[in-house]
């Protein structure tokens, strides 16, 4: 009997491994302060972070984040011009992953479905030498998992190797940034620890790039996607995202992950309402679900057998909704939902999410609203 119920386990643990790793990618960064020995600051490149980060999460993947060191990292390349780079500077959460990154020796390899390496100068120093990390991307990989690179980023697996010790990509052409755009006489550049160019050819890597530069260049050769600087971003992110979707093709079809899961009940949620949809609302919601919110300083309450109440069976009405983030750890998440109902108001949607009897169901929701402008 023992024996029996430990099987069980066991494979329970794999299938909720398996089913884990289609929805985590880990993000390489460096703790590197200063360009080698000298006083020249170095930095991990902010926009390279952000750009792939929001492209994830809103796949429905959950990104976590390590340096060789843990701990925090320093940031810097930030254009406060930039919508997308201002709303994580001030995301206090966000910033709060980046001052508390994980130690690799902390990372269970198999629960993730890709390895990302953000750039910046700080990306040549610590990462490319670092034995755990080199196995943390070679055990990612040999699980059919992507390793993706960006800018100064490919730097830290110019030494991936496979267990014999040979490349983990000879043959196949990988990007970075190039010699030929660096000041080969600045005092930075003489602190590298090696070329990019070059440690990518000796490990018998093809390596390509645009002459041309700025101009979102990148490549994809099998499982190894990279660009070479800032401007290749998304597109680096949508090609990761584009693998892993169709990694997640069984021989049963297709294997629905726990990301779509729960994206498929904020759509309920979302095209219930739009639609006049009650049973889709129904369908989404735990039956003890409650919606908050705050009104003159009153805190409001409704049941979700309330809120379905006032949904009219065929009407449509002009809700557009954008599902802006999800994150989930095993049978909880939370996640977030901008309504736009033109020429009224925005709602922001904030969703608490369990796993119940096999199934995601929202329990939670908390929202707030801003009026917008009558055209």
């Amino acid at each position: 009997m023992n024996k029996i119920i430990i099987l069980l386990v066991i494979r329970i643990f794999l299938f909720t491994t398996v089913v884990n790793s289609q929805n985590k990618i880990l993000f390489v960064t460096s703790n590197q302060d200063f360009y080698g020995n000298t006083q020249i600051p170095a930095a991990n490149h902010f926009e390279e972070i952000v750009v792939p980060y929001d492209i994830f999460i809103k796949a429905g993947y959950t990104i976590d984040f390590i340096s060789p060191k843990g701990g925090a990292i320093p940031i810097g390349y930030i254009n406060t011009s930039d919508s997308l780079q201002k709303k994580y500077l001030y995301n206090a959460w966000f910033m709060d992953k980046l001052e508390h990154t994980m130690k690799p020796a902390s990372i269970i390899s198999s629960n993730y479905a890709a390895i990302f390496y953000s750039g910046g100068g700080a990306a040549m120093f610590g990462v490319a030498d670092d034995n755990t990390i080199q196995k943390i991307a070679r055990t990612i990989y040999n699980k059919n998992g992507v390793v993706s690179a960006i800018c100064h980023g490919t730097a830290g697996i110019v030494y991936l190797k496979d267990e014999n010790g040979k490349s983990l990509y000879a043959g196949k052409k990988i990007t970075g940034y190039p010699d030929e755009f660096e000041n080969k006489n600045a005092e930075y550049y003489k602190a590298f620890p090696f070329s990019i160019n070059n440690a990518v050819k000796e490990n018998q890597g093809s390596f390509v790039y645009s002459k041309k530069g700025g101009d979102s260049f990148y490549t994809v050769d099998g499982r190894f996607v990279t660009g070479q600087d800032p401007t290749s971003g998304s597109k680096v992110a949508n090609e990761v995202v584009s693998i892993l979707k169709a990694n997640s093709k069984t021989s049963n079809g297709l294997l629905k992950s726990d990301s779509d899961q729960i994206k498929e009940v904020l759509l309920d949620y979302i095209e219930g309402t739009a639609n006049g949809r009650p049973e889709r609302l129904q369908k989404a919601f735990h039956p003890k679900f409650n919606l908050y919110t705050v009104a003159e300083d009153t805190l409001w309450t409704r049941s979700g057998k309330q809120y379905i109440a006032n949904i009219k069976p065929g009407e449509h009405v002009n809700r557009i909704g954008n599902i802006v983030s999800i994150d989930f750890d095993k049978d909880a998440a939370i996640a977030k939902v901008e309504i736009v109902i033109p020429n009224w108001r925005i709602f922001t949607d904030y969703f608490l999410m369990l796993k119940y009897k096999g199934a995601w169901k929202i329990i939670h929701k908390s929202y707030s609203w801003r009026e917008l402008p009558k055209i």
